[in-house]
Order: C-alpha cells, then structure tokens, then sequence
C-alpha cells in the first residue's frame, strides 16, 4: 500500500508544473457530464411526473369531464348543474393566444376562488391587483416583471401580472377574463373533479350529455410513452456532447502521462511495480472525478433550470402535458454527475489501453503494437460498423434502436478518421512546395496529426452531428412549409359558439365574398386501435382537396362518400395500414364502425391518428356531432373587408386569418427545436475547447525542434503561420470525413428516427449552401481555439525553448 501511495505522490508532483493539464483534464470530465446531467435531470423529472399523474389516474385521486369532441367545449350550464347537486366542480377554460411578438401564449380560465390560497402566494406590486399568474420561471424566460403588461397581437393586454411557483407555461386567468379575450362566453374547456365513489361516478355518468364524458386525470394519457421519442433525442443529442468531451479528457491524461514516462520508467527501476503505477494513474483520476461531480451537479442543475420553460412549452404544446417541471433540489444532479463522471472515468481509463504511446510509457503493453497496426484495425472495425448499419437499418422498429444506430454511425467514423488523417498527411507530405518553411510544413505535418487526432475527431464529430441536425432542421422546414401552403388553403378560419350553425351558415351564405364555406365537425375516436380523432368536412370531394396526400387510391374523392377514409401518416405507419384495407373506429362514445382507407394523407406537427369521413358517415355513425368550426375562402382583395365584418359578431380569437396561423405554426417549430440548436452548439464549443487544451498540453513535445528552427532564424510570425497551416491542412482532411458523416446521419434522423419515433416521413434536403457558412464558422473557431498555444509557444525565448522550459 506504500508502494502505491508513494508512486501516486510521485506522479501527482506533475502537476505543480503543468496545472494547466490536470485542468483541462477536469474540464473534459464537468464540461460533457454538466451537459448530460443538465438533459438527463429534465428526462428524470420529467418521467416522475408522468409516473405520478398515471398513478394518480389509476387511484382515482382526481376526475375530469371533457367534451368528446377533440379541442370541443362544454356547457357552462352543465358545471352549474353539478355544484347545484352538491359535486365541488371547478371550470377550466385553456385557450392559445399570440402576442405582439408572435410568441403563443398558453391561458388558462380558472374560477379565482377555488386557487385563492395559491394565488395569494405571488411576486405582485401592493398597489395593483394582478389579473394574471404566470410562473416566476417561465417569465423569466420570456422578460416579464410583476405588475407589466403582456400586449397581445390583436391589441388586448392581459395584465398587471403576478410570479408564482410551479405554474408551468401556463398563463393563470380569471375565466370570466378569459372568455371575454376569447369570446367564449357560456362555455368550458373541461370540468375538474375531486375524489368520487363508484356509486357517484356511475350516476354522474348517466347524467352527462352525450357530447361529455368522465375520466380520471390522466387516465390514457401515457405521457411516458408519447413524449418518450423526444426525451430519446434529447439524450442522444447529450451523449454526443458528452463523447466529445471525453475526447478532452482523454488527450490530457494522455499526453500527461506520455510527458511522465521518463519519470514513470525511474519508478519502475527503482522496483515500483507495475500494478502499482497503474493502481497510481487510476486513484489519480479517480481523484479528479470527485472533484468533478459536485461542478457538474451544479452546473448541470443550471443547465436544465435554464431549458425547462423551453422543455415545458414543448411537452404542454404537443403532448398536452400540464404539470410543471422544476429541479427542487441538487439531489438528484449529484447522483446523475456521479454515475455520469465515473463512468466517464472508466471509458477513460480503458481508452488508454488502446493508445500505444500511453501503453507503451506504462508498460502494459508491448512494443509490437505500432500506430499504423491500431490505425489498420480501427479502420477495419469501422467499416464493419458501417455494414452492419446498412444491413440493421431496414429492421429498425424502436426509437431507442434507431437512434442507436446513429450512435453506430458517429462511431464508425471515428474509428475511420485516424487512418485517414494518417495516410492524407503521409500523402501530400512528398507535394513540393517553394521554400524551406514549405517543405517543412508538409514533411512534420504526420507528427502535428499525431499531437492533434484527438481532438480532430472531436471537432470532426461535433461538425458531423451539426450538418446532420442542420438537415434535419432545414428538411423539417421545408415540409413544413409546403405542407402549410397547400394544408392553410382557406384564408379565414372561424370558431363560432357551439349550436349555432344553422345561424351561421344563413349568415356566410349571405356574404358574396366568401367563395367557399367549409364546415368542421371532430371527434375523439380510436383509428385501428391508435388514439386520435375522427373529422367530417363539406359534402363534395372539393373540401378535401387540400390536404397533402402520400397516397392514394384512383378515383379516391368518390370512394370517399362511399364508405370510405382517409387517414394521416401516423396512423398509417403506427398500425401498418395500406390502401384498400377496412379498419374499426371506436371508442367515440358510439358503437365501432369500420371504412375502407382511400388515401394516407401527411400530418407533420400532431402526434395522434386522424381520419377523416364524409359528413354522411358521420351522421349515421355517430349522430349530430357538433360544428367545430368554419373555413373560408374568400375573393382576392376581400380578406380584411370579410375579417372586419365576421368581429362584429366574434372577438378576433375566433377569426384566425391565415398568415397567423403558418406565423404560429412556425413559431413553435423554432422553439421545439430551440434546445436541440443549443445542444449543438455547445457540443461544438467543447470542440473548440479540446483542440485548445490539445495544443497547449503538448508543447514540450516540440520544444526542440521549434527551438532549432529559430536558432536557424525563422520568424516567430512565419513559425506561427507555419503551425496554424498545419493546423488547418489536418482540419481539412478531417472535414472531408465529417461532411458525409454528417449527410448520413441527417439521412438516418429523417428516414428512420423521424419515421419510427414520429410516424411521419419527409424529403431529404442536403442544404449544401448552408454548407460553406458553417465550415467557415467552425474554421474560424478553431483559428481562435489554436492561436493562444501557439503563439504562446512561437514567442517563447530560444534560451527556455533549447532548455525545454515553456
């Protein structure tokens, strides 16, 4: 035990010397694990709460009654029939605002007195009465002040505001308030119920109108299971992060313990052994783990205190969770930055195993093994990665598995990239270039990609996982678009009160603007099995002609009125239907019926099955199900004139014009993918940070021989040009790697994680113009991450230089 200790304080001596090492050593470990940490306590909190509501859910702890009808309403007369029968029923009414920044705003009608004890719990000014409760957190996020003003997009302002806790991204109203903003007078988004008996359950049940159901809080909701492909991404996105940070740590404790080999070679003559040098090195590093974990708990804990409100929007917009999200304590980062570090120690410590050079200095390996031999086998184990990729890939059926052969992908090549780099530098080394700082640039640039591999497969990784989400982005985008211009094909959208279509419809026919008149009915359903909502349109194959169909049969909006359905890609890709087939839809409060799938048409942006059927199918199935709404289409030049006329009798959250919607829609694609961008370019910073703590950590390797190129009289500035031309030719070679890396991964996101995770498939768009902006942004990091070392090393003195001092 003596043996070792003395050897570990022998070894750790080091670090007085160079402390810059044992720092980028520890910024390896904290920068990756925070990054981890900061997502993995958003999953696990996140998972928590989904737990907790579905336990709720089966226990019976809370009741809800909702309308039948998908986004429907309730009667407020039916809320005041139950607290007339003594049930402690609470009306909530949900609407989706914008405000003057085109951001949407989740409100949320409550009765004032039911929250008046938590309500009173606020940041508020004294003097002014808040008529808003927003969450301390989320208003943050978004700049606001107690006692400000929110100003809405069509003029309204809700406000003065108040802060209060683990309110979400909900924005809490008087629902007297609410309804006046949204012109939902008489009207409820759902009822809240406490605790029933089974005895009152049953006899609430028979008493509801049909268009109402009951259910418990959260009962088939499965939060877990819908939102689970974006937690998946999320964690993939932080692993990436978090290899390539270990790429940082990996090349300190390399090249320190590379540097320690003539020390570590008089240990061992001095009969230290071999067990215990290496149980020395791993106490070390262990050491600096611990000393890890706590900064990567709190700055993890940042992190995800600082992605939450993004998180939340996200989570409440597309799978209507509600609960809020907050890091309570730091209990739960530690344990995650534990289990994250230390395992990151031990890929460390077993990465070492494999690199020669190391090896080579602690003698656990023998001198057979040489740097072309390891670059042979990398290789060879890459491109057996690559064939099984190809050979996996069409077998996929699960989120977790697509993703992980993107982590297959990402893998393969880095274990491509050092024989490539390799043999590129070995092969433009004989290219003739003017000079002798010319040849000298391409005849030592093999010993630069030695010094520097590592974290060129860090930034090679970063730059591959940039282009690939850039893809994904761009792609998404693009589809999103299109699917927007051809699916928005009505330029007013309204949404009267419920029973009034006979009313409305006399009223629109009697406008001579409004070409076309498109009614809405919807209803919750089950489409073969999958959750999701069934939709009727007008009485004419024209009113479905806008929808973006994948496929479809001849003759389609025929077959439609007779006894057929289309359906979106979710549904078809979740249940595995075709054309032609009969499938059942039940669960709508009626009994099953079945159509025949005549068309699969593309949904981007909801993550249920829908089906739409004619209204005659509707009828006789399911009854008067009642109108949603309205969609017009109106003469060119007449929108505003029609607009101005429908507020006379609507408020203008009832009559949406096109453009706001596509402003909406695109609004919220931006902000899912906020977190995701963020990730990204953080990742790429970590790179950045590698190839800085690379150059500075291996300058006594090349002291000599800058030394002897100086005493010779080259220049500092041609000395520094020379290393930066260097750095950049290896970057280069590195890049032709990430590029098609990239490519391929954007390809597996789009057609395999988006179809599996999702349900929905998307042309590939290579986005190469956004190519050269982003190659010239990384290239410029990585001038600004090498400049620092290398200009510290050129304008050291010759004296210091020849003696090996920096």
């Amino acid at each position: 035990m003596i043996e070792w200790r003395w050897a570990q304080i022998t070894l750790s001596c080091h670090y007085r010397r160079h402390p810059w090492q044992l720092v980028f050593l520890l910024l390896g470990l904290v920068l990756g694990a925070s990054l981890m940490v900061g997502v993995e306590t958003i999953n696990q909190e996140a998972k928590a709460r989904y737990a907790l509501s579905e336990q709720q859910a089966r226990a019976g702890a809370g009741w809800q009654i909702e309308p039948r009808q998908r986004e429907g309403y309730l009667p407020q007369s039916l809320w005041v029939s139950l607290r007339r029968q003594g049930i402690d029923a609470n009306p909530i009414l949900n609407a989706k605002l914008i405000d003057e920044q085109q951001r949407p705003l989740l409100i949320r009608g409550v009765d004032p007195l039911a929250f008046l004890a938590r309500l009173e719990a606020t940041d508020a000014p004294k003097k002014a009465q808040p008529r808003a409760w927003i969450d301390r957190q989320f208003a943050s996020s978004r700049g606001w002040k107690p006692g400000a003003h929110i100003l809405l997009d069509s003029g309204d302002k809700i406000g003065p505001i108040a802060l209060i806790a683990d309110l979400g991204p909900w924005i809490l109203m008087d629902i007297a308030d609410v309804a006046s903003l949204t012109g939902s007078r008489d009207r409820v988004s759902y009822l809240t119920l406490p605790t029933l008996t089974a005895t009152t359950r049953t006899t609430l049940s028979q008493q509801l109108p049909a268009n109402a159901v009951l259910k418990a809080q959260g009962e088939a909701t499965q939060f877990g299971q819908l939102s689970q492909s974006f937690h998946l991404n999320l964690t993939a996105l932080a692993l990436m992060a978090l290899a390539v940070s270990l790429f940082l740590a990996f090349n300190a404790l390399r090249f320190s313990l590379s540097q320690r080999a003539p020390l570590i070679a008089q240990l061992r003559s001095l009969g230290v052994s071999q067990r215990a040098i290496m149980t020395a090195v791993i106490i070390e590093l262990m050491l600096v783990g611990v000393l890890a974990v706590p900064i990567s708990a709190v700055l993890g804990s940042y992190f995800a205190s600082a992605w939450i409100p993004q998180v939340q929007m996200t989570l409440a917009s597309l799978y209507g969770f509600e609960d809020q999200l907050s890091v309570q304590s730091l209990w739960l980062p530690m344990q995650l930055s534990a289990l994250v570090t230390f395992g990151a120690v031990t890929l460390v410590l077993v990465s070492l195993y494999f690199d020669p050079k190391v090896a080579l200095s602690l003698g656990i390996r023998s001198r057979q093994l040489r740097q072309q031999q390891q670059g042979r086998w990398l290789l060879g184990l890459g491109l057996a990665l690559l064939l099984a990729l190809l050979v996996l890939a069409p077998r996929v059926t699960t989120t977790a598995t697509a993703l992980s052969l993107c982590g297959v992908l990402l893998f393969a090549g880095a274990a491509i990239t050092p024989y490539w780099l390799q043999n590129c530098c070995r092969a433009v080394a004989s290219v003739p270039l003017p000079g002798v700082m010319g040849r000298w640039i391409m005849a030592d640039l093999d010993e630069q990609q030695r010094t520097t591999r590592v974290a060129m497969i860090a930034i090679m990784l970063a730059l591959a996982a940039a282009v690939g989400m850039r893809m994904v982005v761009g792609s998404f985008e693009l589809a999103l678009t299109g699917y927007l211009n051809q699916r928005l094909s009505a330029d007013l959208y309204i949404r009267p009160p419920p029973g009034q279509h006979p009313l409305w419809l006399q009223r629109l026919n009697q406008m001579p603007e409004i070409t076309r008149i498109t009614p809405f009915q919807h209803q919750r359903a089950r489409i073969a099995s999958v959750p999701g909502s069934i939709a009727s349109l007008g009485g004419s194959g024209d009113h479905y002609g806008h929808l973006p169909l994948k496929a479809a049969l001849p003759q389609w909006q025929a077959q439609l009125f007779q006894e057929g359905c289309l359906i979106n890609e979710r549904s078809e890709l979740m249940a595995g239907l075709t054309l032609g087939q009969a499938i059942t839809i039940d669960d709508s409060g009626h009994p099953a019926f079945e159509c025949r799938v005549v068309g699969v048409f593309y949904d981007y942006g909801n993550l249920n099955a829908q089906s739409f059927i004619s209204p005659t199918m509707m009828q006789r199935q399911l009854g008067d199900v009642p109108f949603a709404g309205y969609s017009l289409i109106v003469q060119p030049g007449q929108t505003d004139a029609v607009y101005q006329r429908l507020l006379h009798w609507l408020s203008p959250s009832q009559v949406i014009q096109r453009k706001n919607i596509r402003a909406i829609a695109t609004t919220m694609f931006h902000q899912t993918f906020a977190v995701t961008t963020a990730l990204n370019v953080l990742t790429l910073m970590v790179a950045a940070v590698g190839l800085f703590a690379s150059l500075s950590s291996v300058e006594h390797h090349r002291l000599n021989q800058l030394a002897t190129l100086m005493a010779l009289g080259v220049g500092r500035s041609q000395l520094l040009l020379a290393q930066l031309a260097q750095l950049l030719l290896i970057a280069v070679f590195a890049l032709v790697v990430a590029l098609p890396l990239g490519v391929g991964l954007g390809y597996l996101l789009l057609q395999l994680v988006n179809r599996v995770a999702f349900g929905w498939t998307m042309p590939v768009h290579w986005l190469m113009g956004d190519w050269p902006g982003l190659l010239a942004s990384l290239l410029l990091a990585l001038i600004l991450a090498a400049l620092w070392p290398l200009w510290r090393l050129s304008n050291s003195p010759i004296s210091k230089l020849l003696r090996g001092v920096t």
